[in-house]
């Protein structure tokens, strides 16, 4: 068994790599194989040095890897980090190289002596072989097998090169991808097989496989086949590109695939058909001479496609014997007989480097890295550049006589470079091969290719200054700056160089640029830099507008519309780079009065654009002044409006007398106390659309808007609505304000604005907002009184509830009607109402009314009679007129009289029912046994006072008193306990007043008069007991306490009083089992 050399010190230590093999150490197998493609990093900025410093690893090194072959090493093929060694002894090892410890050893099932030589193929998952020995007999391997398996249907055919699937790699991480998918291979004979490399379920024990084989295709010249690729295109994945490569000649076939997913034994292979066809006649490039070595390599990119990372050919080389042929493969939409090859080239073998005029030696394979091309020769290893074509790296095995390499492989998925010898294996360390590319691209002057493969800043600075020098030197000036501007080349310097040119245009191009390339805490140079900015497109905008007015004065002069050559010679031309491709609203009269217009145009979108972008580092004073010196109003008002200042923008409208324009820019950004400020000038001069605007305002308060409200009322013409009616209205019933001076306002100014025959707005608005008394009905009093609103007024008279004074009021200017209404008003008062009706009805027979309309007015107000108003006629008013009415009122009265009659005989009756009532309870009486006890305490009914109820409960009065006290409120106990102490003082009156005779002893006449007194007083005080009694016996004994309301509200409370520990236990105690 093979022995490995401890790997994890290895990997432990750190290995400065030397370009000599036999003197530098050694490499073993690892995880991470790809150590040679990492990115140097500075310690400070994140890039390295444009120069290579003697501590940096050298691009390509060659390593020898520490391990110890037990045989010698016939074949080698590497993939997915698994490395595959055929050995004499007809074995392989199969080496996971992140677990290098870990070697799988299977069985070839040959004579040990036999194998010699044999071709191996391992696919990209690494878990499929392909062994071919020259001899035509072939074997497959699969991964976890013990022995290689005999291909019974791949005899007597030498394989000499595979083209595996794509589609598989996307699935080479699944545990249930084990299949190749369609893969071709070519034979030492010319032709080409296709085949799907899979393990049946019973190939592991099974002696041979049986897999499946075709030949879908034969080359036009018989030639062996020494590299075949099959790459579908990536937009198109059915349309496959097809490369075979033999000793002279290389051939594309480009076609769609029958089907990749599966196929059936009756119809063609999937490639057959595309194959047949594209060799039929075949489109190849032919190499005359003797044969090469014929080997094809192509470099897969990793790109992303649809969301997805997908490796996609991007190069290709050809090994023959002139030297390496090599282009880019570029994939778009070829169809057969296309070429997708670009930019090929031969690139001859370089010659020895130690050997002056030696025979230039073939190599005998090749790999592809993303720029160089690696040859493989017997003793040697080298790179060249595919770039500038020259030698890169070139390592000879001095240090190891006589022996020869015999390959070269890549691994693709890990970017690992592999040779090996019958007795060794090396990797070639690739470090940062794209170091010095950027050199390459600069030389050939791609600048922006060169830009991209810059490590540091130090690099781009040297492309950049480059590419700015040769924009310069070209005439191209702007771009130039552009470039100047991103390069360490001092401002000065460039900003003089520069202004030689006296181009405004140039100018703004470089500051533009530098300006992209400070940081946001440069604050004073972006202000400088700015200011200088707006400087330049001010001037530049004159400039135009010049040009503009001379190309139309040409015009004019010319009468044609054509403007004459010495104008066009006048008008400025060093600022001419309009872009756009619209004027502003005016149609244009001549192709350069077009193309002045878009130039403006353009300046002032990138004007605009940068005060917009860098606002906050301008002064605004010095902005200002600087609009102002060139005469640009309109960059004026733009930065005005970007900084928010307002106000300046409105100032500039109201000075212009350009109301409206003032307007819609307080709607749109205006303050409230903007509108305070200004409102009250606009009002005057344009009040509907200020009023307009005030109305979207919803954080404005009204009463602050009254000086703007009276400037319209003052201004007001005839004809034409009071727009502060219509905003205070908007106020009130919109906005709900709920201000008294609004209101007291609104009010006037309806109070100026009615008619005297049309009130309706005004008294819509004193009844509506009259209840809650939101304005002052007194000052609205007084202003009604002052302009003649006599309705108003008689409302606001029942307002104050002063309703005579309203009737009065009413009936002074003869408006009978609406002294009725209001005499109606004072509903809780009949009297007063009766009497407001009298003044009215008073009125009405001063004004000679006839007596039918006095009559009317009578039976109208429901409160007056007849005989009320009789008193108010004259002394020889006819009675004629009203014979009628006063006949109805006595048969109204008498009616009367006759209700009140049987009311009082109802009354009679009722009171002596009652008196009936009242003596029969005085007899009512109940039964009692002997052994009747007391409700509450069940001892005998009859040792103490007590009440006896009609529901035949009774009760000692004491237990009830204590049961009517423990349930009553506070204050019916308070009152309770007053008219037991009241009674016990009453009886010890009696007492002693009774005992007071007998201590006095006798005496005839004054004994008399004290026992007349004392009777009298005895009587008083049994009065006074009785009275007390009869108040206790109505709180005590109203209801009975086991059967009336008390006890219906008890049922709220516990059975078990709580807080009575005693009764609480002996009551548990009961219900004890």
């Amino acid at each position: 068994m093979s022995l490995l050399d401890d790997y994890a010190e290895y990997q432990s230590t750190s290995v400065h790599r030397n370009s000599d093999v036999g003197q530098g150490p050694s490499s073993s197998f690892s995880g991470n194989a790809t150590s040679g493609v990492g990115a140097l990093a500075s310690d400070t900025d994140g890039f390295i040095t444009t120069t290579l410093d003697a501590e940096d690893a050298p691009i390509f090194s060659l390593d020898t890897v520490q391990f110890q072959v037990p045989n010698k090493i016939i074949s080698l093929s590497v993939s997915n980090d698994i490395l595959v060694l055929v050995i004499e002894g007809a074995k392989v090892l199969r080496i996971k190289l992140q677990e290098a410890h870990n070697i799988v050893e299977a069985d070839i099932p040959l004579s040990p002596t036999s194998l010699r030589a044999c071709n191996v193929f391992l696919d990209p998952t690494g878990r499929h072989l392909l062994l071919s020995t020259p001899q035509g007999e072939n074997f497959y391997y699969y991964e976890g097998w013990d022995s290689a398996k005999p291909l019974s249907k791949f005899k007597n055919m030498e394989i000499t090169a595979v083209a595996w699937n794509s589609a598989a790699w996307s699935t080479a991480n699944l545990p249930s991808s084990s299949t190749t998918r369609t893969i071709l291979f070519g034979t030492h004979d010319g032709k080409i097989y296709e085949t799907e490399l899979r393990p049946g379920t019973g190939d592991a024990k099974a002696k041979r496989s049986d897999l499946p084989v075709k030949c879908v295709a034969e080359l036009p010249v018989r030639e062996r086949v020494t590299g075949i690729a099959m790459e579908p295109f990536p937009a198109r994945r059915k349309q496959h590109l097809v490369l075979i490569a033999t000793g002279t000649r290389i051939y594309q076939v480009i076609g769609a695939a029958a089907d990749l997913e599966s196929r059936s034994n009756d119809r063609l292979a999937v490639f057959e058909s595309m194959l047949r066809e594209g060799l039929t006649a075949p489109n190849f490039q032919e190499i005359p001479g003797m044969p090469g070595p014929g080997a094809l390599a192509v470099y897969h990119c990793e790109t992303r496609l649809n969301g997805k990372s997908t490796a996609v050919a991007t190069d290709f080389a050809w090994l023959t014997s002139m030297g390496v042929f090599f282009g880019k493969l570029t994939f778009g939409a070829q169809e057969a007989s296309d070429s997708v090859v670009e930019n090929a080239s031969l690139l001859p073998y370089p010659s020895p480097a130690d050997i002056d005029g030696a025979v230039v030696e073939q190599p005998s394979s090749l790999a592809l890295t993303e720029f160089h091309i690696l040859l493989q020769y017997s003793d040697r290893v080298c790179a060249l550049n595919m770039l500038s074509s020259k030698l890169a790296f070139e390592q000879s095995l001095s240090g190891h006589a006589g022996e020869q390499l015999q390959g070269l492989l890549v691994d693709e998925s890990k970017r690992t470079c592999w040779l090996f010898s019958p007795a060794s294996i090396y990797e070639l360390v690739v470090t940062d091969e794209d170091r010095d590319v950027w050199e390459i691209y600069l030389q050939r002057r791609q600048f922006d290719s060169a830009l991209q493969r810059c490590y540091n800043d130090a690099q781009r600075d040297v492309v950049l200054r480059a590419q700015a020098e040769h924009y310069f030197s070209t005439g191209d000036y702007v771009r130039s700056a552009e470039c100047f501007a991103q390069t360490s080349v001092s401002f000065e310097e460039a900003v003089l160089r520069f202004i030689a040119l006296k181009d405004n245009r140039v100018l703004k191009s470089y500051i533009v640029s530098k300006l992209r390339t400070l940081r946001r805490q440069d604050r004073t140079q972006i202000a400088l830099l700015v200011t200088w900015l707006l400087e330049i497109y001010l001037s530049m905008l004159g400039a135009v507008d010049a040009k503009i007015a001379a190309l139309a004065t040409s015009a004019i002069s010319n009468g044609s519309g054509e403007v004459s050559d010495a104008v066009l010679e006048q008008a400025p031309r060093k600022q001419s780079s309009g872009v756009l491709a619209t004027a502003n609203g005016r149609a244009p009269s001549s192709p350069p009065e077009i193309t002045s217009e878009q130039e403006k145009l353009e300046l002032q979108k990138e004007l605009y654009s940068l005060v917009e972008e860098f606002k906050s580092y301008v002064d605004p004073s010095t902005a200002y002044q600087l609009a102002e010196s060139h005469g640009r109003r309109d960059f004026w008002l733009h930065y005005a409006s970007l900084r928010g200042d307002y106000e300046r923008v409105v100032e500039y409208w109201m000075e212009k007398e350009d109301y409206i324009r003032a307007i819609e820019v307080l709607g749109h950004y205006g303050t409230p106390e903007a509108f305070y400020r200004y409102s009250p000038l606009l009002m005057s001069a344009e009040p509907e659309a200020l009023v307009e605007i005030l109305m979207r305002q919803p954080d404005l308060t009204a009463n602050k808007l009254i000086p703007t409200l009276m400037r319209n009322e003052e201004g007001t013409l005839a004809g034409r609505p009071n727009q502060a009616i219509r905003y205070l209205r908007f106020c009130i019933q919109k906005q709900m304000c709920r201000d008294p001076v609004v209101y007291n306002y609104y009010l006037m100014l309806l109070i100026k604005e009615s008619r005297d025959d049309d009130e309706s707005e005004l008294m819509s608005f004193l009844t509506t907002y009259g209840k809650d008394m939101l304005y002052d009905p007194d000052y609205a009093l007084r202003m009604c009184k002052r302009y003649g609103r006599i309705q108003s007024c008689v409302h606001l008279y029942s307002l104050l509830k002063l309703y005579e004074d309203a009737v009065d009021l009413a009936l002074k200017q003869g408006d009978i009607e609406l002294a009725q209404i209001h005499a109606e008003r004072p509903q809780d008062d009949d009297k007063l109402c009766k009497k407001l009706w009298l003044n009215i009805a008073q009125h009405v027979i001063k004004s000679s009314e006839p007596a039918s309309v006095v009559m009317d007015l009578v039976r109208r107000s429901n409160r007056l009679g007849v005989e009320d108003i009789l008193p108010f006629f004259p002394d020889f008013t006819c009675v004629d007129d009203f014979k009628d009415d006063i006949c109805v009122a006595l048969e109204d009265y008498e009616m009367q009289i006759q209700d009140l009659r049987g009311e009082m005989d109802e009354a009679t009756r009722t009171a002596e029912t009652m008196q009936r009532d009242m003596t029969s309870l005085k007899n009512r009486f109940a039964i009692l046994n002997a052994e009747e006890t007391c409700q509450i305490c069940s001892q005998p009914l009859w040792v103490r006072q007590f009440y006896v109820f009609p529901c035949q409960h009774s009760f000692h009065s004491d237990c009830l008193t204590r049961r009517v006290v423990g349930a009553c409120n506070r204050v019916q106990r308070r009152r309770i306990h007053e008219l037991q102490s009241q009674n016990v003082e009453i009886a010890k009156m009696r007492r002693q007043l009774r005992l007071n005779p007998l201590l006095a002893g006798a005496g005839g006449r004054a004994r008399a008069t004290n026992g007349a007194a004392t009777k009298e007083s005895d009587e008083q005080l049994e009065l006074q007991l009785r009275r007390a009694k009869q108040q206790l016996d109505a709180l005590v004994a109203g209801e009975c306490v086991l059967c009336g309301e008390a006890m219906i509200k008890s049922i709220s409370e516990p059975f078990i009083d709580v807080s009575d520990q005693t009764s609480a236990g002996a009551e548990e105690g009961s219900w004890a089992i």
